[in-house]
C-alpha cells in the first residue's frame, strides 16, 4: 500500500489537471514572442468519424505545421502520465488492460466535450490520446526492466540527470522567447479591433503563422468568398468600416488577392470588421 499510496495521489491529482485542460479547455493563452497559442474555447466544425482525417490533414500541414504538430502531440503527451502510473496502483497491469484504458481514456474525453458542448468529436483524438496511454505503458515497462537489471543504479543517475537537464531547458526556453500567460476571459472580454491594434506589429505574420481561416477565391465590390479549412466556403460582407492588415502595417481593400490566406474577424451579421492577410510580405 506504501508503494501505491504516491503513484495514486500523482494520479488523483494529474486527471484533476487533464480534466482541466485536455477535456474543458479551461487553459490560459500561451504567448511566445509574436505568436500567439489559442488552446481553450469552443470548438466549432463538423465531426469527424473517419479515422487519421485530422491527423492526414495536420501532417500535410494544411492548417500550419506549428499547429499540427502541436496538436498532435498535445493529444499524445497529455496521455502519456496515465499509461505510466497506473501498472504502478495496480498489480499485473499489462498491455490488455493498457489498451483497454487507452480506448476508453480517449473516447470519454470526446464525449464529455460533445455532452457539455464544449467541443466537436474527432475520432482522431481518441486515437491520439489512446497512443499517449500505450506510450506511457511502455515507458514503465522499460524502467521496470532496467530497474531490476545490474544498470539500475546507473539507470537512476542517468534518469535523474536527464530530468534536471530537461527542466533546466525548458526554463532557459521559456525566458528566451518570452513566454507568458494570457487569462482567457480577459482577452475574450477585449474587443477585436482593439485585439488586432494591438497584436499586429510590423514584419510579423498578422496570422501568427496558423494559415489564417481561409483562402480568398473570389472578390467581388462589397464581398469576398474564402474557402475555409474544413473545405466549406463562406461569403464575407465588406464595408467603408472593414480595416485590413498585413505584416507591412494598416493597409487597404486593394491588396487583397485570389489565393491569398486570411484570417476574417466577423459580426453577428457575417460583416467583416477586419481582414488579416497571413504571411510575411
Amino acid at each position: 500500500m506504501k508503494n501505491r499510496f504516491l503513484p495514486s495521489i500523482l494520479l488523483l491529482a494529474y486527471s484533476a489537471i487533464l480534466i482541466k485542460v485536455l477535456v474543458l479547455k479551461d487553459v490560459p493563452m500561451i504567448r511566445m514572442g509574436p505568436i500567439m497559442l489559442n488552446f481553450g474555447g469552443t470548438q466549432v466544425g463538423d465531426p469527424n468519424y473517419i479515422p487519421f482525417k485530422t491527423i492526414l490533414s495536420y501532417l500535410l500541414g494544411d492548417n500550419g505545421f506549428l499547429i499540427g504538430a502541436l496538436n498532435i502531440g498535445g493529444n499524445i503527451i497529455f496521455l502519456i502520465p496515465i499509461g505510466f502510473l497506473l501498472p504502478f496502483i495496480f498489480k499485473g497491469f499489462d498491455w490488455k488492460g493498457s489498451l483497454v484504458i487507452a480506448v476508453l481514456s480517449g473516447m470519454s474525453i470526446e464525449l464529455i466535450q460533445v455532452f457539455l458542448q464544449i467541443g466537436i468529436f474527432d475520432i482522431d483524438d481518441v486515437i491520439l490520446n489512446g497512443l499517449g496511454v500505450m506510450v506511457g505503458y511502455c515507458m514503465y515497462f522499460l524502467l521496470r526492466k532496467v530497474m531490476s537489471s545490474k544498470y539500475s543504479r546507473l539507470a537512476f543517475f542517468g534518469i535523474s540527470g536527464l530530468s534536471l537537464v530537461i527542466v533546466f531547458s525548458l526554463v532557459v526556453f521559456i525566458k528566451q522567447n518570452e513566454i507568458g500567460f494570457e487569462p482567457l476571459h480577459e482577452r475574450n472580454q477585449s474587443d477585436p479591433l482593439q485585439i488586432i491594434e494591438r497584436d499586429t506589429k510590423q514584419g510579423v505574420d498578422p496570422c501568427n503563422g496558423t494559415d489564417g481561416t481561409g483562402q480568398i477565391i473570389a472578390i467581388q465590390e462589397n464581398t469576398i468568398t474564402i474557402k475555409k479549412r474544413d473545405g466549406k466556403e463562406e461569403v464575407v460582407v465588406l464595408t467603408e468600416k472593414t480595416s485590413y492588415n498585413n505584416s507591412a502595417g494598416p493597409t487597404s481593400k486593394s491588396i487583397l488577392k485570389v489565393r491569398d490566406r486570411v484570417t476574417v474577424v466577423i459580426d453577428d451579421s457575417n460583416t467583416a470588421m477586419a481582414v488579416l492577410v497571413c504571411g510575411i510580405r
